[in-house]
C-alpha cells in the first residue's frame, strides 16, 4: 500500500499530515484529523485502509464527501486525488522520497567544511531562554571578528525561530513550519528532514523545493547520515558535484548537487535526524555562517520536534486506552500501552492463535449488580472482558498478554465472583429480596484471538471449539452456584485447587463426551482474593 499524505488548509494554515488506514475526519474533538469548519460535520468521514488501498467512507455526514469532484458514499483513493470535507479540500500525495546511497558528497578536503557540535556549542552556548532575549545590536568596528557578527545575526533569527516552534504541538504542521523557515533565512533550493525511528533507520518525513525547482528525488548519503549522528557533525560542500565526480557518485551527478550541507537535529547530545539542504545552481551557494545557521535552528527543531513526538505519544497511548479500557484492566492497560509485555499487541488488524481460558457466566434474571460483580472478578486476575450476552458475561485470559498461568486465572476469577455474588445475596436477604445464583463454566486451550468484524464494527474476541465448550460447561452443566472446569483448564492450572469430578458429559456439537469438574475451592492459597503469587501483568 503506497504512503501517503494528506495535505490540507485549517484555520488559514497549510498543514500536512500522514494518511493512516484507520482516521476518523470531523470537526471536532477526539477525530483524528479534525477540520475547523462550519461546512464539515462532527463525524463526516473515515479512511480505511482495505486489501486494495485506502478508502474513504462518508458517516452520513450532512454536506456529503467529494472525490475530484463527485460526491461519493465510499471510494478509493490514491495519490493525486482531491477530496471535498464538505467545504474543506485534502489533496493526496506520495510521502516524501529520498534517494538513499552510501554516496558521500563531502569528501573532498578542499570543499568541505565540518564543524563538531562541540565546539559549536561551546562558542555560542544556545539556548531556547536566551534565544528569546533581546539581542543588543553590535556596533561595526574594525578587526570585529566574523563569529560575533555570526553570532548577532542567528541570535535575532532564532528569536523567530523560538517564537513560530513554540506556537504548535503537532509534529506534521511543526516539521512543515521547521522546513519553512530554513528556506526564509538560508539560500537553499532543496531541503530534506529525516527522523530516525526506534532503532535508528532514518525515515524521511518532508522535502521541500523552491518554486521552480525540478522535484526530483533528493540523494542523501546513509554513511553521512551515521556520521552526522555518532559524531554530532554538521557538514558543508561547496562543490559536491566535483566531489562526486572524484569518487564517482553517479547519483549525487544525475541529481546536479553543487553547494550542500547536512546538520544533524540534536538536543542534549541526543540526535533524533537530520536536515540536508543543497543548492543545485550555485557552486559556493553557502557559507560557514549558513552552516552555524542552520545547526542552531537544527537545535531549536529538535526540541520542539522532541515535545511534539512526546505530545503524539500521548495522544496515542490515550487513543489507545480508550479503545481497550473497554476490556482489559487498567494494570493490563497500562502494560500493553507501554509494550513492555512479551505477547501484547495492540494491533487491531493482527489476529492470532494462542492458548487461552474462557470463562462463561450467567445469572437468573438481568441486573447491573451482577455485571459490576463480574467485571471486579475478571479484572482482578487481569482477564479480558469479550462481552455480555443477555444476562451471562464472556471473558478469557491468556490475551493480549500471554499468561502462561490462565487457567488459574480464570478458575480464580469464577471463585471470586460466587463469592462476591455470596455477599450481595447477604445484603440482599436483609432487605428481604431473594438470593440469586450464578453459574460459571471454564474451558481452556487454543483458540483465535484478535478484532473481528466487518468494516463498520469490530470486537476485540476469541473464536473456535475452546470458546464453545466453555459455553457449554455453563449452559448445560453448571448448576446455580458451581464453577465447573474442562479437564483441559484442570491440566493447565499451576496451583492447586479443591475439585469433585462431575462424571462425562455430552456436549452440544461434540461426538465424544467430556469429563467436567466442580470447583470447590483452593487449597495452597486464599482463593477468594488475589494471590501474591499471580499478577495481572506477569507475561
Amino acid at each position: 500500500m503506497e504512503a501517503l499524505q494528506i495535505h490540507y488548509v485549517d484555520l488559514g494554515v497549510q498543514r500536512v499530515a500522514d494518511l493512516k488506514g484507520d482516521m476518523s475526519i470531523g470537526r471536532t474533538e477526539g477525530n483524528d484529523l479534525v477540520l475547523n469548519h462550519p461546512s464539515v460535520s462532527r463525524k463526516h468521514a473515515r479512511f480505511e485502509g482495505r486489501s486494495d488501498g485506502f478508502w474513504i467512507v462518508d458517516l452520513k455526514s450532512t454536506n456529503g464527501v467529494k472525490v475530484n469532484g463527485n460526491l461519493v458514499t465510499e471510494s478509493k483513493v490514491n495519490s493525486g486525488d482531491k477530496i471535498s470535507i464538505g467545504s474543506v479540500q485534502l489533496e493526496l500525495t506520495p510521502q516524501p522520497s529520498v534517494n538513499f546511497s552510501n554516496e558521500s558528497m563531502f569528501d573532498n578536503p578542499s570543499g568541505t567544511v565540518i564543524r563538531r557540535i562541540s565546539d559549536f556549542n561551546s562558542e555560542f552556548g544556545l539556548d531556547l531562554a536566551e534565544a528569546q532575549k533581546p539581542v543588543p545590536r553590535i556596533p561595526s568596528e574594525p578587526g570585529l571578528k566574523p563569529v560575533a557578527v555570526s553570532r548577532e545575526k542567528i541570535f535575532q533569527v532564532l528569536v523567530q525561530v523560538a517564537k513560530a516552534l513554540l506556537q504548535t504541538d503537532e509534529l506534521n504542521t511543526l516539521l512543515t513550519t521547521v522546513m519553512d523557515m530554513i528556506f526564509k533565512y538560508l539560500p537553499v533550493e532543496r531541503g530534506l528532514l529525516i527522523l530516525f525511528d526506534e532503532e535508528g533507520n532514518p525515515i524521511p518525513k518532508l522535502t521541500k523545493f523552491m518554486d521552480g525547482s525540478d522535484a526530483h528525488d533528493i540523494p542523501i548519503s546513509r554513511t553521512i547520515l551515521k556520521m552526522v549522528a555518532e559524531k554530532q557533525i554538521a557538514m558543508m560542500t561547496s562543490n559536491a558535484l566535483e566531489d562526486a565526480r572524484l569518487l564517482g557518485g553517479k547519483s549525487i551527478a544525475i541529481h546536479g548537487i553543487r553547494s550542500a550541507m547536512c546538520v544533524p537535529l540534536w538536543h542534549r547530545n541526543r540526535v533524533i535526524g537530520a536536515v540536508q539542504v543543497d543548492s543545485g545552481i550555485h557552486i559556493g551557494r553557502f557559507t560557514e555562517e549558513d552552516l552555524d545557521l542552520l545547526t542552531a535552528l537544527a537545535n531549536f527543531a529538535a526540541v520542539a520536534i522532541e515535545r511534539a513526538q512526546l505530545s503524539e505519544k500521548i495522544e496515542l497511548e490515550r487513543k489507545i486506552r480508550a479503545r481497550m479500557e473497554r476490556y482489559h484492566s487498567p494494570a493490563v492497560v497500562d502494560e500493553i500501552v507501554k509494550g513492555s509485555i512479551r505477547g501484547a499487541t495492540t494491533d487491531e488488524r493482527e489476529i492470532r492463535s494462542a492458548e487461552v481460558s474462557i470463562l462463561f457466566a450467567d445469572i437468573s434474571g438481568f441486573t447491573t449488580d451482577f455485571f459490576s460483580c463480574a467485571v471486579e472478578s475478571i479484572f482482578a486476575y487481569g482477564g479480558t472482558l469479550d462481552k455480555f450476552i443477555g444476562d451471562a458475561v464472556m471473558a478469557f485470559f491468556g490475551a493480549p498478554i500471554q499468561q502462561d498461568d490462565h487457567a488459574d486465572r480464570a478458575v480464580l476469577a469464577g471463585i471470586m465472583l460466587q463469592r462476591l455474588i455470596g455477599e450481595w445475596n447477604d445484603e440482599r436477604e436483609k432487605i428481604g429480596l431473594p438470593v440469586v445464583k450464578v453459574r460459571v463454566g471454564i474451558n481452556s486451550g487454543p483458540a483465535v484471538v484478535g478484532n473481528v468484524g466487518t468494516e463498520k464494527r469490530v470486537d476485540y474476541t476469541v473464536l473456535g471449539s475452546s470458546v464453545n465448550i466453555a459455553s457449554r460447561l455453563e449452559s448445560g452443566v453448571a448448576k446455580p452456584g458451581q464453577v465447573v472446569i474442562s479437564q483441559n483448564t484442570l491440566e493447565r492450572v499451576v496451583g492447586s485447587f479443591n475439585t469433585e469430578p462431575l462424571g462425562e458429559f455430552a456436549l452440544k456439537g461434540l461426538q465424544q463426551k467430556l469429563p467436567v469438574f466442580v470447583v470447590l475451592g483452593g487449597v495452597d492459597r486464599d482463593a477468594t482474593t488475589s494471590p501474591k503469587t499471580l499478577s495481572a501483568t506477569r507475561a
